[in-house]
């Protein structure tokens, strides 16, 4: 049998202190951007960040924390449906 489960992480890129000034005016003018709005901003500055996981963070998710979905799921075949859930959604 096959055990899927879902986490969580932090991941991290830096951005060079000379955008400082420009990332705080995209931040003020797009206050709902994502992590990856403020990536693909800074490669349109002409960058090429790394993303890197950081270590340590990784944080086992419960089924609130993922809209009741499941965040646990039993395959006796990886390409079958699961045998049990622990969500309301596989």
């Amino acid at each position: 049998m096959k055990i899927d489960y879902k986490i969580t992480t932090w991941e991290r890129f830096d951005i060079e202190d000379k955008y400082r000034e420009a990332l705080l005016a995209f931040l003020k003018e797009n206050p709902k951007a994502t992590a990856m709005d403020i990536y693909n901003w800074y490669c349109d500055m002409g960058e090429d960040p790394y993303i890197e996981q950081t270590t340590n963070t990784d944080c086992e998710m419960t089924p609130n924390e993922n809209g009741g979905c499941s965040t646990i799921e039993v395959y006796d075949n990886p390409n079958d449906d699961p045998i049990w859930v622990n969500g309301t959604n596989p």
